[in-house]
């Protein structure tokens, strides 16, 4: 069982950019050697938060050393930590050899470009973390912040607003009454996603579950806010629409997007096209 939580981390290299307001740019503009040194002086301070610090570049300034014990943990590479390590095989093996590499198999820190995070690989430790306050708010992935506006519960920071939608959730759409009432289609749709997959196996020899989850989700949602289900297994054109729809926010809301981790990358450059692929979806 292994349990990775990630934070949001606060750039504390402020300074540089308060520096032009106070020396004006002309002095900085005039006097190269200033800037050149400048330069130099905050690539070497990164290099040396990064070199001193335990997980990696998101967790220097002393984040790891809060706590009576230090948190081990791979350094990985400036800027980037243990990001291009996570991008190869499974994830959750990567992360199980680097536990037992850097013999932090009960706790360990790690760094996804400036995100901060912690993978356990103890059950007792898991459910205390689970259960701590400290943890309490998801980090908040930019496909949920364009498709879902920052205000669904599930990517809501924990407090007032979030214990409101639990409630009027738990009392309007997972009431006792509500659920047994749409029980006969929740028994229909995973018949028929039963089918769907041992018609494919029968006929290919393998399955791709994806599609029948999927299949499943959108007819669990359609039927239950509007009342209205599709056979998947016949064409339909709106089917087919909304199939796409789900695929795609699926897609966005589930991979892994770099720009989560590197903020200084959506500047520059969007390699998963995130915001165009959201805005056409929304």
């Amino acid at each position: 069982m292994a349990l990775v939580l990630q934070s949001s981390s606060t750039d504390s290299s402020w300074w540089v950019f308060t520096l032009p307001a106070f020396l004006g740019s002309e002095v900085l503009a005039d006097h190269s050697l200033l800037v050149v040194s400048l330069f130099v002086a905050s690539i070497s301070a990164v290099l040396l938060g990064w070199a001193l610090s335990s997980g990696g570049p998101a967790w220097a300034n002393g984040r790891s050393h809060r706590g009576a014990t230090q948190i081990p943990g791979p350094r990985g590479i400036p800027l980037f930590g243990s990001i291009f390590s996570l991008a190869r095989g499974l994830p959750h093996r990567t992360l199980a050899k680097l536990s037992k590499s850097n013999r932090a198999t009960q706790l360990m820190a790690f760094s996804i470009g400036s995100t901060p995070a912690v993978v356990s690989s103890e059950p007792g430790v898991a459910k205390e973390i689970l259960t701590h306050p400290n943890f309490a708010d998801r980090p908040l992935k930019r496909s949920a912040r364009e498709l879902m506006f920052a205000r669904a519960i599930g990517f809501a920071p924990s407090g007032t607003y979030w214990r409101m939608l639990r409630r009027i959730a738990s009392t309007h759409l997972f009431a006792p009454r509500r659920i047994t009432a749409h029980e006969p289609g929740r028994q229909f749709d995973c018949s028929a996603m039963l089918s769907g997959i041992e018609s494919e196996m029968a006929s290919t020899g393998s399955v791709k579950l994806r599609n029948h989850l999927q299949g499943a989700a959108l007819n669990n949602i359609m039927g239950s806010v509007f009342g209205k289900r599709y056979n998947l297994s016949e064409e339909n054109a709106d089917a087919e629409v909304l199939k796409k729809m789900v695929r795609e926010g699926f897609a966005l809301l589930g991979a892994f997007n770099w720009s989560d981790h590197l903020s200084w990358l959506p500047k520059m450059f969007d390699p998963s096209r995130v915001e165009k692929r959201c805005a056409d979806l929304v």
